[in-house]
């Protein structure tokens, strides 16, 4: 019986996190299938029930899971903000963190995700303590050690995809500012030089530039939509290229230029970060050579002196 249940809750630890991982691409890729088959239900003519006509995640497990999240939702401390909305100030850094980080999942699911994982290796190590005839305190502990375990590994593994993703950005941009550079001197606007970038490259600075637009074509000011994206890219160098615009469109000065310049900058930039990085390197090979290459020369050198010590004495 203890063996089942340790499969069980393994089983459901696992699918959470597949779920954390692969959520954002489902989502897209379900979104695909519903459009295809509403264009493929159409062209057939018929009409089926519209609730019957549903998933069965969005009958069953969606409405499920909502009710969790209210559960949920009501033992996280919550204050007033300016505009009356109750947020609290670690779920409003909590919603930027994953909106750097390319997580498409509102703030309560993360919470509730976390929270399954958390107690599932809580569980799991406690399942395995008492298999193994563990005192009572030794459950406890290992369950503990389980739950803060995965705490951690939860932090450190959305911290390591804002890092991603900043990076991703950061080598992303000088290729993105040659192209807008060039489509602004071959005479299209700013706003179709973003389509055109949108259109011809992926990746999250793309998805960045892509709501910028959407936002520019929706009635919303140039300038605030571009320090908009400033901020939601959380680089220094796209802030640099942000305040840059921003100035040649106070001050008159033609965005052509200001383009070109700006991508050379960036070149230049990510080419002394480079060479930075290839100087450091010298530096962090030591701890390798150490740990590997000088033990094995001290065996080589010192090997047959030892030999002749060992057999002299014996």
């Amino acid at each position: 019986m203890m063996i089942y249940l340790i499969a069980v809750t393994a089983g459901m630890l696992i699918y959470t996190l597949i779920f954390i991982k692969l959520s954002s691409y489902g989502q897209q890729k379900d979104l695909i299938k519903k459009r295809l088959h509403s264009v493929a239900d159409h062209k057939k003519n018929f009409s089926l029930d519209e609730e019957l006509s549903k998933p069965l995640s969005e009958r069953i497990f969606k409405p499920l899971f909502k009710n969790i999240l209210q559960g949920i939702r009501r033992f996280i401390p919550e204050e007033r903000t300016a505009n009356g909305k109750a947020q609290s100030s670690q779920s409003i850094k909590l919603k930027k963190q994953l909106r750097q980080a390319g997580i498409k999942i509102s703030v309560n699911e993360y919470h509730l995700v976390r929270l399954m994982v958390m107690f599932g290796s809580g569980a799991i190590l406690a399942m395995i303590s008492l298999s193994l005839d563990l005192p009572l305190f030794g459950i406890f502990f290992l369950g503990m050690i389980g739950i803060y375990a995965a705490f951690v590994i939860l932090r450190f593994h959305l911290a390591r995809r804002i890092s991603y993703r900043h990076s991703e950005m950061q080598k992303m941009l000088p290729e993105v500012l040659d192209m807008l550079s060039v489509s602004v001197e071959a005479g299209l606007g700013l706003e179709q030089a973003m389509v055109h970038v949108v259109n011809h490259f992926e990746g999250p600075l793309i998805d960045e530039i892509a709501i910028t637009n959407r936002e520019m074509s929706m009635g919303r000011n140039r300038k605030e939509a571009l320090l908009l994206l400033g901020d939601r890219c959380e680089i220094e160098e796209m802030k640099t290229f942000v305040r840059a615009i921003v100035q040649a469109m106070q001050l008159g000065i033609s965005i052509k230029n200001v383009l070109r310049s700006q991508s050379a900058l960036m070149r230049q930039t990510r080419r002394n970060k480079i060479e930075e990085k290839a100087m450091q390197v010298s530096v962090k090979i030591l701890l390798p050579m150490a740990f590997f290459i000088f033990p094995v020369i001290f065996i080589v050198l010192l090997g047959p002196a030892f030999v002749k010590i060992a057999v002299n004495f014996l």
